[in-house]
């Protein structure tokens, strides 16, 4: 009974990892932090992007 419940455990652990989402980054919130963290010039279609981040409304955040 205990080996068929240790077995039980790790073919559902592993399914849970399995499927566990990735990690999707998140908009800046301010560009302070995105030059802290290196970037600069961030194109809209980044994760990293936000609205806020793009004074001029050209579609690069954090311009350099």
């Amino acid at each position: 009974m205990l080996v068929r419940s240790l077995i039980a455990a790790a073919v559902f652990g592993a399914i849970a990892v399995g499927v566990a989402p990735a990690a999707v980054a998140a908009p800046y919130k301010n560009c302070t932090e995105a030059r802290a963290n290196g970037d600069v010039n961030i194109p809209s279609s980044s994760d990293k992007y936000g609205s806020h981040l793009d004074r001029d409304g050209d579609g690069v955040g954090c311009e350099a």
